[in-house]
């Protein structure tokens, strides 16, 4: 939940792929449940190696996908430990062999614990993990090339939220997570872990360019202002006529 391509397929409960190819990098953003979810197949281009990131649903037909791409999944990549990000990956892994690596492999059978700025080879690609904590406390974003997966951390125009309905979350680690974010060259790419974009039309991805210019959680001006908007979250939504 949050305060906050080329289609295939059909919007709703139906499955839909978003194809975000960026050279030898290929990039499969999977609607197959859930709210919103997004969930993706991240695989070097030349050799067909995969990982899977957040199956929260339907395992069985994240690998068909897969093997329909030609692609082979090695490891299964966790955000963070919400159900609706992991609920399939202990099936996947069954499935396909691959290891599940989680910042808190918790009751994720045979998982690995991800360590901040651990690096992860994908064919001739790397994956680095980087530690975002606030929304959940073992959250990580995903990075390759100019690439970055950002769960729940940060969504297109809004950011995950925090507080009494998300256990162990906090904003204070939310806010200096987005800050660690911001370090990353502007032209990076942001591939969130739901459909929440609440403007006009549809935006499946973004930058951090335009999210820093646009986001109004990252022009509210500090942490204080931060903290604010989420209380007042509702209200400014309607006012603004955001989704």
């Amino acid at each position: 939940m949050g305060y906050g391509g080329k289609p295939n397929g059909r919007k709703g409960d139906v499955m839909i792929i978003n194809d975000h190819g960026r050279g030898h990098l290929r990039i499969l953003q999977l609607h197959l449940g859930g709210d919103r979810n997004f969930q993706y197949l991240l695989a070097d281009a030349r050799t067909g190696e995969a990982v899977a990131v957040d199956p929260g649903f339907a395992p069985s037909r994240m690998l068909a996908i897969a093997r329909e791409q030609g692609l082979t999944i090695g490891q299964i990549l966790i955000t963070h430990g919400h159900s609706d990000h992991q609920g399939g990956a202990v099936e996947l892994a069954a499935l396909t062999g691959a290891v599940i690596l989680a910042g808190d492999p918790g009751d994720l059978a045979g998982a690995e614990p991800l360590a901040d700025d651990q690096l992860l080879r994908l064919g001739g690609l790397v994956v680095r993990a980087l530690a975002t904590p606030g929304h959940a406390p073992d959250h990580f974003c995903f990075m390759c090339q100019d690439c970055l997966l950002t769960g729940d951390l940060l969504f297109c125009g809004k950011v995950g939220g925090t507080g009494p309905y998300f256990p162990g979350s906090s904003a204070g680690q939310e806010w200096e997570s987005l800050q660690r974010l911001l370090l990353l060259p502007p032209e990076t790419r942001i591939y969130p872990g739901h459909d929440y974009y609440g403007g006009q039309g549809t935006m499946p991805f973004s930058t951090l360019a335009f999210e820093q210019e646009h986001n109004p959680f990252l022009t509210s001006g500090g942490f204080e202002a931060f903290c604010a908007l989420k209380e007042n979250w509702a209200e400014y939504k309607e006012e603004h006529g955001i989704r």
